[in-house]
């Protein structure tokens, strides 16, 4: 038992006797370090920093409690020393492994060629120093930190005003701390992570400032994902920039998610390269910072996130990016939608897997059940629709490249053909008006000139005649409207790529919002053309024995072989080569407004339904007619927009004998100075009638009308000028989306 007890007691005596070197040492440093005064007036106007102020109190409890000054300082070797003896810091005899590391690491001394070293202007500290040999082994002090921990205090800066450029990179001093080392187990606390980050933040401050509004802000430490010592460069060139070592650093605390990105074809794809058992291709495989990014990661429930991981994907995959950007989920997505499918929706978010693999989502055999997360009730063949098809290739889609082609050729030769018939128009009727100005002014004075009112059908001042009856203004004016609700919510999608379209879309309330504006004015489209069509079949009734009329009657809206004529006539006159043609109630330009008008209502209203009830009509047509109402409703809107805007805003607003406006369709009546020069065929003929008889309130066309009141040209006056500029704005963005 005596022997026994004798243990602890030799113990605490032999380490009395080996402790005590340090001690007296510690003794002989702390009557010079333990005052800042003393330190001050030894270095004259120098500045002091902090750190050179060490005394017991701060070492004692630390894992370096028990080891001498000149252990770390090993360039002092005696007292009093030079300043710069001290500046020297090896840690290396006592943490020879963690030394090892940190040379091999980003943070090292040596520099590995075409390895980049984290040098940052302005960061201070010595050379770390330590063993140059890698066989000193030394035994570590009892308390120390181990590999994974980090001290607390960042210190290291020997002077606050110090700016340099240190080639060795971060040195211990830097991370750990200068005299201040914590203990193991301090970093896993709030105050080890916080440390953490001020030391960090020393060289990488705009990381840091990122990670603090991130997922990980306060919950993991730098170390966790960049490893302690070994740290190791992003890209780096050890891994052939395939940073799956970080991937692994996030599989640690993301097990499920890590175990299904392993077997996705971006884990295995990563895993190759980066072993050098496959070749690199224009892009590295995708790791978990491709798509979360570094340090600023968001929640996946972060909607702004969603729009990241879409970037990051279209990055990697450009040419499925193209055709997914082409797509109503890619519009919807690029202008703010949160509800439309993006690329994790479809192809999963880890467990990626190529098309040909039975177990992807997106394989034949699992397409249904992947569209049906969002459209539920999906079935038949709506899974057929390809949400990657280029109606540009026509030897992967010929169908598709069949109908774009022809949409294309009728949106390029609608334009053309009609743009330069505006043009030659424009061009003959200003010089027929500058004509006439000039035959004013060359008037004797004091003779009256005629007024020329704003709105054009009031020109010669009466008498008044009808034109259009009640039920053609209110079809009009609902056309106007839905036209313009339609054309204001449709495009921000169809031009998503401009950066005017997210900006509009918000302004609209929304994707959403927005989308149901434009199927509400969609049903009002379908309203009023069913009741025109109701209209029709009324009077085809009551007229029934007049029926052939409507076909080859004077009044007719279908085309004749007159219209044709009148084409030709009218092209010699722009050219001065003959004489204007005279129209009857409709000319051929008008006739052309009407049957496009039907045709895209058509068109239009029918691919439209398809698109917002896809999931009806994929019970009974194959999907890849979703894809071809996407091209047709498309085209066919740009094709509408564009000739309302510009060919008849010609016609009815920019015209030189027209301009401002011609209010004709919301009085429903005009002079017959108007119908003269309009439409003389129609004003011969009832020339007779008008003269002397009385008007009548009743708008039945071709009877004498009165006069429209002054609040009616008012208000068509400043609506048609009001439309007309939304018109033209419209008419810009459009031109600036197609640069897209």
């Amino acid at each position: 038992m005596r022997r026994l007890l004798l243990v602890p007691v030799l113990g605490a005596a032999l380490a009395t006797v080996f402790a005590s070197p340090a001690l007296a040492q510690r003794e002989d440093c702390e009557r010079c370090h333990a005052s800042r005064e003393f330190l001050l007036n030894a270095a004259g106007d120098q500045n002091v920093g902090a750190d050179l102020v060490v005394t017991r109190a701060m070492l004692t409890g630390g894992p370096h409690a028990r080891v001498a000054c000149s252990a770390c300082h090993t360039g002092v070797t005696g007292f009093p020393h030079e300043p710069q003896a001290a500046l020297r810091v090896v840690c290396g005899h006592c943490h020879a492994a963690q030394d090892s590391a940190w040379r091999r690491g980003v943070h090292g001394p040596h520099r590995v060629e075409g390895l980049p070293r984290a040098v940052v202007p302005g960061q201070v500290g010595g050379s770390a120093g330590g063993a140059t040999d890698a066989g000193v082994v030394a035994s570590v002090p009892s308390g120390a930190v181990v590999p994974g921990q980090v001290g607390g205090s960042a210190g290291g800066a020997t002077d606050a005003g110090v700016v340099a450029s240190v080639p060795s990179g971060a040195t211990c001093v830097d991370c750990h701390g200068g005299h201040d080392v914590a203990r193991k187990g301090f970093l896993p606390t709030a105050a080890g992570r916080a440390a953490m980050r001020r030391a960090c933040a020393r060289c990488h401050a705009a990381q840091v400032a990122t990670a603090e509004v991130g997922v990980h802000a306060d919950t993991i430490p730098c170390t966790s994902c960049h490893g302690n010592h070994d740290m190791r460069p992003v890209p780096d060139l050890a891994t052939h920039d395939i940073d799956v070592g970080m991937a692994r650093h996030c599989g640690a605390c993301h097990v499920a998610v890590a175990a299904k990105y392993w077997r996705s074809i971006h884990g295995r794809t990563a895993l190759r390269q980066a072993a050098s058992r496959s070749a690199l291709g224009p892009d590295t495989a995708a790791t978990c910072v491709s798509c979360h990014g570094e340090h600023g990661i968001r929640r996946a429930t972060d909607p702004t996130w969603r729009f990241r991981v879409e970037d990051a994907c279209t990055h990697c995959h450009p040419a499925y990016g193209r055709t997914y950007r082409d797509s109503y989920h890619g519009q919807a997505s690029r202008v703010g939608s949160r509800r439309a499918a993006q690329c994790a929706d479809c192809h999963t978010a880890h467990d990626v897997l190529p098309a040909g693999d039975p177990r992807s989502s997106v394989a034949p055999a699992n397409e249904l059940n992947t569209c049906r997360h969002c459209h539920t009730t999906a079935r038949g063949k709506f899974a057929g629709y390809q949400p990657h098809a280029n109606p540009r290739d026509p030897r992967h889609y010929p169908l598709l490249f069949v109908v774009w082609a022809f949409m294309t050729t009728a949106l390029t030769g609608t334009m053309v053909v009609w743009g330069t018939h505006t043009l030659l128009w424009y061009r003959r009727t200003l010089r027929d008006r500058r004509r006439r100005g000039g035959e004013r002014a060359a008037q004797a004075p004091g003779t009256p000139r005629r007024e020329v009112p704003m709105d054009a059908a009031l020109r010669g001042g009466g008498p008044f005649v009808w034109r259009f009856n009640l039920l053609f203004r209110v079809v009009h004016a609902l056309v106007v409207a839905t036209f313009f609700v339609l054309v204001v919510t449709g495009l921000p999608l169809r031009f998503s790529c401009t950066a005017w379209a997210p900006g509009l879309m918000h302004l609209l309330g929304g994707a959403t919002r927005a989308g149901g504006a434009h199927r509400i004015a969609g049903l009002f489209v379908f309203g009023y053309f069913g009741l025109y069509v109701a209209y029709l079949a009324v009077r085809a009734w009551r007229r029934r024995g007049r029926i052939r009329d409507w076909f080859a009657g004077p009044d007719t809206v279908v085309f004749r072989r007159q219209d044709l004529r009148d084409a030709v006539a009218m092209v010699k006159w722009f050219f001065g080569r003959g004489p204007q043609p005279r129209f009857g109630r409709y000319s051929y330009m008008e006739k052309f407004d009407y049957f496009a008008e039907l045709w895209g209502v058509g068109a239009i209203g029918f691919t439209g339904l398809m698109l917002w009830q896809p999931v009806f009509f994929g019970r009974f047509f194959p999907g890849i007619l979703f894809n071809v109402a996407i091209i047709v409703h498309s085209y066919e809107a740009m094709i509408a927009t564009a000739f309302i805007f510009t060919i008849h805003f010609f016609n009815v607003h920019l015209r030189p004998d027209k301009w401002p406006v011609d209010a004709v369709m919301f009085t429903g009546r005009a002079t017959m100075h108007y119908m003269e020069e309009e439409h003389p065929l129609v004003a011969e003929r009832i020339a007779g009638g008008v003269a002397g008889a009385a008007p009548s309130a009743r708008a039945v066309p071709d009877r004498p009308a009165p006069p429209p009141r002054r609040w009616m040209n008012v208000v068509g006056a400043a609506g048609g000028l009001v439309l007309l500029g939304v018109g033209l704005v419209l008419i810009g963005l459009i031109l600036w989306g197609l640069l897209c």
